[in-house]
């Protein structure tokens, strides 16, 4: 059976953007053309596409993929826990450029939600001491975060795409709204981040938006009564709990 770009990344879970340069920068997946053009995906190539993300989940960077591909009986050691040790040497080092090209290579080798779920939020929660250099280390990788996120952000804005606005609620870190807004983009996503954490919030004023709040409480019988009336006055809302 074949499937269009738009069928092939629901199935596999990855946006077109992603498949399209893993194709022109990696070799990895070679689909049909359709006599207009258009790319045919087949059943193979799905298998090869959640091949190619195991891989990657065992923090293979998306660029050596394809020769593990064709040399299956190759081991390959998980990277997700050398990537977090080489991010906190360069930071505490003071080689904040170092740091900040780790982040943006990274951002380019993985998919962003194993960035955030395998390298960023882990290695934030590494440096959560309250102590003033495990303080000082997180607010300046925050800073790379924020920066990283931000570029994402814009780069999705060039194209069309559904306005969302992402914000913290009954949250006291502000990092992981960021981490959420990272793990959204290339997914034909408009995001805008409200960058502080409001003590009230009013979704309504912007109905035609979608909205995704963050929250690290458990949902009270308030909360989830806020929830439904929020939920009847905008484009649609998500609550992501931590």
């Amino acid at each position: 059976m074949n499937y269009s770009i738009g069928e092939f990344a629901k199935l596999c879970g990855i946006n077109a953007t992603t498949l399209r340069a893993w194709q022109r920068r990696y070799g990895l997946l070679k689909p049909q053309r359709s006599d207009g053009g258009h790319r045919l995906y087949s059943d193979e190539d799905v298998q090869q596409a959640l091949n190619i993300l195991d891989w990657i989940k065992k923090g293979v960077p998306v660029s050596k993929v394809k020769i593990l591909l064709e040399r299956p009986e190759e081991e390959y050691t998980n990277q997700w826990l050398f990537l977090q040790e080489q991010l906190l040497q360069q930071l505490t080092d003071g080689r904040i450029e170092a740091a900040r090209n780790t982040v943006y290579d990274s951002g380019r080798e993985y998919p962003r939600e194993e960035l955030v779920t395998q390298l960023l939020r882990p290695l934030r929660r590494r440096i959560s001491a309250n102590i003033a250099t495990a303080i000082t280390l997180r607010e300046v990788l925050d800073s790379l975060i924020i920066a990283y996120t931000s570029f994402c952000i814009e780069g999705d804005k060039r194209a069309a795409g559904s306005n969302y606005l992402i914000s913290g609620w009954h949250l006291t870190d502000p990092g992981e709204v960021w981490l959420e807004a990272l793990k959204r983009t290339g997914q034909g996503k408009r995001i805008d981040v409200l960058p502080h954490l409001p003590a009230m919030l009013a979704p309504d004023i912007f109905p035609e938006r979608h909205w995704i709040l963050v929250t690290a409480e458990k949902l009270t019988t308030a909360m989830l009564k806020q929830q439904q009336q929020w939920q009847d006055s905008v484009k649609s809302l998500e609550i992501v709990s931590l």
